[in-house]
């Protein structure tokens, strides 16, 4: 029995034609999944924390149009809060001149782009995983199929015992490379599987993870809060001094209007009627008012 007799056999044939299919079919899964994870990453790689705000649109029309993110993407700007200021960043950095983020995540980045949303629902994951299964499957059918063909093949007549016994003795042997085989070819896919798997997949999504982690900072939904409600009782006691001081701040206005204003209006008025007077009594010899009265 040699090579090429071993190789040319249907059952191996079989076994290896549905291994070189199997690994063709993760090929090209997982070379789709890395050109557009990788252009994912390159995308966010060109962003800025301090972009972020009026960048916003940009990365949304981007996220949105990449079929491996677009699902994701919509969940997670769900869990993005655009708040002008949180009291924690602005007590924080208030004097420090340091960035003050204006877009806040409420779940960590990690819950929305993982293995499971970027991989495993676009790769067809649960069929792959049972590739494997499948190979080893193969090796046991055709075992059994060879030794079946190759008992019914045998002859006992007195002439034909020994070239059926050789016959039978080929048959089993061959059948049991088709386990050999079967076992083999899937224990080179599972290897072949993994480094494909972390070299084209994983990787990447690691490396979004961690770029979002960078762009966004979190903040937890009870956090927000607290800080609404801190926010809220600064306005409060602001409005309070505010009303307090308004009643003498208007007695100051209205004291200082009817000083500028008034008073000296009232002055022109008297010193009017004075000169109109004395007028009057150069004209009249007397005083005009006294003598209408």
């Amino acid at each position: 029995m040699t090579l090429i007799t071993i190789f040319i056999e249907p059952a191996i044939l079989i076994i290896t034609a549905i291994f070189l299919f199997f690994i063709i079919t993760i090929l090209g899964n997982y070379s789709k999944t890395e050109k557009n994870l990788k252009s994912v990453y390159s995308f966010l790689q060109g962003m800025n924390k301090k972009e972020i705000s009026y960048r916003f649109n940009q990365l949304d029309e981007f996220m949105s149009g990449n079929v491996y993110t677009s699902t994701t993407w919509e969940d997670f700007k769900k869990a993005l809060i655009f708040p002008e200021k949180l009291y924690t960043a602005s007590q924080s950095v208030k004097n420090s001149g340091n960035y003050v983020p204006e877009v806040y995540l409420t779940v960590d980045a990690s819950y929305f782009f993982n293995e499971e949303t970027l991989i495993y629902s676009k790769i067809n994951h649960k069929f792959i995983q049972v590739m494997p299964t499948l190979l080893t499957g193969l090796g046991p059918f055709f075992t059994f199929l060879k030794m079946a063909i190759a008992f019914t093949a045998v002859n006992f007549s007195a002439n034909a015992t020994e070239g059926s016994l050789n016959g039978l003795i080929a048959g089993i042997q061959m059948a049991a490379l088709c386990s050999v085989f079967a076992v083999g070819y899937s224990l080179l896919f599972m290897f072949i599987e993994k480094i494909l798997y972390n070299r084209k997949c994983k990787k990447y999504y690691l490396l979004i993870q961690k770029e979002f982690i960078r762009l966004f900072d979190v903040c937890t939904s009870e956090q927000f809060l607290l800080d609404l409600v801190k926010e809220s009782k600064i306005q409060g006691s602001n409005t309070e001094k505010l009303l307090k001081t308004l009643p003498a701040d208007l007695a100051k206005a209205v004291s200082k209007s009817i000083g500028e204003v008034t008073t000296p209006y009232l002055e022109n008025i008297l010193y009017s009627l004075n000169k109109l007077n004395e007028s009057m009594d150069k004209g009249t010899g007397g005083d005009v008012v006294d003598k209408l009265f």
